[in-house]
């Protein structure tokens, strides 16, 4: 149907019109920040729901009643109507128990707050790790096509020289090899890449064509060194300020328990039992219940109570030793990250072998299997300093999740060059 389209108009408008139509089927590229895919987040049900949820909480009423109960009582005496007594009993709540059910109801929704933060700094740092994994995924893939490439190449040149005399049958079948283990990797490296960018489609509603990332802000492994991270601070981390308010509050439900159980009035009587013989005289009476605290009927319960306050202290005692050593063992890592990267930056810049190849480049009669090799061993180093590039990358955003700085407000983009502001 194309060709007759075609036909039908001269040539030139003809291949105005294929270009257009090549342009317009092409695959569409959907090319995104990184800010983007992070700012995303708040497109999660998860998110989403913590939000609401908290918001359910705060605009709750939780306050415990004034009245605990109101009964209304009747009792007949001998089936007369005129005997009938009727009373009204009301029981209330003590005002240390409305003080303390309104302290735990406060704490348990600043729990939740605090475990949105953690569940909030986790998630962000999974975002970035995955930015980080694929667009050093991307790098390799590259340059695993360059190697892919110079094997091929020294197989040519192998090829060629197979009849003269110093020809070497054993780097022939060793190049053969080594092209089928580099073919493998390229093709697991391709399929990690798919994985990867159905993932990110998914969580950042990438809905259309492959994910790009636009990297012109991208921050620089130099700057990563020269902007290092401080030292570990004495900080409360969030995880032992949640274990403290769990704390808390089992404190103020024991309180919560004692009150209830001290409360010296239970109730307040109002009974009325019709007239009397005399002329308007009434039958009315008012009754108070007082609860005699001579008893121990919770007793059981405060046992519970020290047994759990026991473990608490011990969960909380233990996240501030772990919480430090966490905290300790990201930044040392993060460190001997720094120091790998440059240090084989320095081997790079050092290298006998970019000297060696500059120089025979300017020679003439230089084998071209020599110049090949060099460059294979040189796009190795390369290779090898992607590996090392890539965990600085990982080990800088770990060191900052174990800082819990991602989720702090100005929410910033730590892998921009600009520390860019998230707007969510």
């Amino acid at each position: 149907m194309l060709l007759l389209l075609l036909r039908s108009i001269d040539n030139k408008k003809g291949y105005v019109l294929l270009l257009l139509l090549a342009v317009v089927s092409a695959p569409v590229l959907a090319q995104s920040s990184i800010s983007d895919y992070l700012i995303s987040i708040k497109n999660l049900n998860q998110t989403k729901l913590d939000s609401s949820s908290l918001v359910f909480l705060k605009n709750y009423n939780y306050n415990l009643p004034f009245l605990k109960s109101v009964q209304f009582r009747t009792e007949s005496r001998d089936l007369r109507l005129k005997r009938q007594e009727y009373a009204l009993r009301v029981k209330p709540n003590s005002l240390w128990a409305r003080s303390n059910q309104k302290k735990i109801y406060q704490r348990r929704i600043e729990e939740i707050q605090i475990q949105n933060k953690i569940n909030f700094n986790k998630t962000l740092k999974e975002r970035y790790l995955q930015v980080v994994k694929y667009i050093f995924n991307d790098k390799l893939i590259g340059l695993y096509r360059d190697r892919k490439m110079h094997i091929e190449d020294k197989l040519r040149i192998l090829s060629q020289s197979i009849y003269d005399t110093n020809f070497d049958v054993k780097d022939l079948i060793e190049t053969e090899e080594e092209l089928l283990s580099t073919q493998l990797k390229l093709s697991n490296l391709e399929e990690i890449k798919l994985n990867q960018q159905f993932f990110l489609k998914e969580e950042g509603s990438f809905k259309n064509g492959n994910v790009e990332f636009k990297l012109e802000d991208l921050i620089g492994a130099k700057q990563i060194c020269e902007n290092a991270i401080d030292d570990p601070q004495d900080i409360e981390v969030l995880d032992v300020t949640l274990q403290k308010l769990k704390l808390s509050t089992l404190e103020s439900e024991m309180k919560f328990d004692v009150a209830s159980t001290k409360q010296l009035l239970d109730y307040v009587q109002a009974k009325y039992g019709g007239k009397n013989s005399f002329l308007f005289d009434e039958n009315f009476s008012i009754s108070v219940g007082i609860n005699l605290p001579f008893f121990g009927n919770k007793r059981a319960n405060k046992g519970s109570y020290y047994l759990e306050r026991l473990s608490r202290e011990g969960k909380l005692n233990e996240s501030v030793l772990d919480a430090k050593r966490d905290e300790r063992m990201a930044f040392d890592v993060f460190k001997i990250a720094i120091s790998n990267y440059e240090s084989i930056m320095a081997q790079m810049e050092k290298s006998s072998v970019v000297s060696l190849l500059e120089v025979y480049k300017n020679m003439e009669g230089v084998s071209p299997l020599i110049l090949l090799k060099l460059r294979m061993l040189q796009h190795k180093k390369q290779i090898e300093a992607h590996k090392v590039e890539n965990n600085l990358y990982v080990k800088y955003i770990e060191a900052l999740a174990s800082k819990e700085v991602l989720f702090q407000k100005p929410l910033l983009n730590y892998l921009s060059n600009t520390l860019e502001p998230l707007e969510l």
